[in-house]
């Protein structure tokens, strides 16, 4: 049974685990009739949600729900066995998943400032990942993923799922087939409006909570339940980088996916208009 965690000895244990997974041994051999295995981490909305996709599937099977508060994972477990038709494991520390060799794939649905070490541990581990969008919290760690990606051979999918939905697809090709002539310039929007929730008083960490692991690689703020994370640049990129980035990458996906720009401007402000 592992003990709390203390976040600059898990940092630096991680780290050094760089070194040290060259050691690891090779990925197990798997027959084609199998299931691929799968561990959660991170069991919010939207990791359930893509746990639950998996779950319905007769090829697959989430093997593990981890999350670092125990009454998140305590509401995703019945969903998720009622969709497989199988027990799933609960832990509170995702290193747990990783450990356990039968484990092929690591969804990693945590807030983003989880996305990157935890993706390269996943990889160091001989895990593939689908990682949600964004995939970092800052581009050095996305560089870092994409090394660690290559270095251990591993899959790794990130999240931007809408240029694989059927209307992206069929706007894609009412492009290229010229029905719109040359098209220079994308306008995208994003009409959600994500609440700008008012703090309220420290308050005492939920017993069940390892708000020490779930801080992770971030600062540790004072736990405030009032405090919504994708508003906290500690935690979050921003609802930019966040929800907006579908739409991004739509436009990137019908201009081509040309090479990134080299130069980016910005200019804006919070404007709401409420007509009903």
């Amino acid at each position: 049974m592992m003990g709390p965690v203390n976040r600059r000895e898990f940092l630096r244990n991680s780290l050094g685990a760089a070194t040290m997974a060259a050691m690891l041994p090779q990925r197990h051999t798997r027959a084609a009739n199998e299931k691929v295995v799968i561990g959660l981490m991170g069991c919010g909305g939207r990791g359930t949600q893509v746990a639950m996709m998996f779950a319905g599937r007769s090829d697959a099977q989430i093997a593990y729900l981890c999350d670092p508060d125990n009454r998140r994972s305590a509401r995703a477990k019945p969903e998720i066995e009622k969709a497989q038709g199988k027990p799933t494991q609960v832990v509170q520390d995702f290193r747990r998943i990783l450990d356990d060799k039968s484990v092929d794939v690591l969804i990693n649905a945590t807030p983003d400032h989880w996305h990157g070490l935890g993706t390269i541990m996943a990889c160091q581990a001989g895990k593939d990942v689908y990682v949600e969008k964004p995939m970092c919290h800052n581009i050095w760690e996305g560089r870092k993923m994409i090394e660690a990606a290559r270095k251990y051979k591993r899959v790794v999918q990130v999240g931007t799922q809408t240029r694989s939905a059927p209307y992206a697809k069929d706007a894609l090709e009412q492009i290229r087939s010229g029905k719109l002539g040359d098209v220079h310039i994308v306008r995208v929007f994003n009409m959600m409006q994500h609440p700008m929730m008012k703090q309220g008083s420290v308050q005492p960490v939920p017993e069940g909570f390892d708000y020490d692991l779930w801080c992770g690689p971030a600062p540790k703020l004072p736990y405030n339940p009032s405090r919504y994370w994708l508003n906290q640049w500690e935690y979050s990129c921003g609802p930019i980088a966040g929800d907006a980035v579908h739409q991004l990458d739509l436009a990137r996906m019908v201009l081509g996916d040309k090479p990134y720009p080299q130069k980016v401007s910005h200019a804006g402000a919070v404007h709401a208009l409420r007509d009903g």
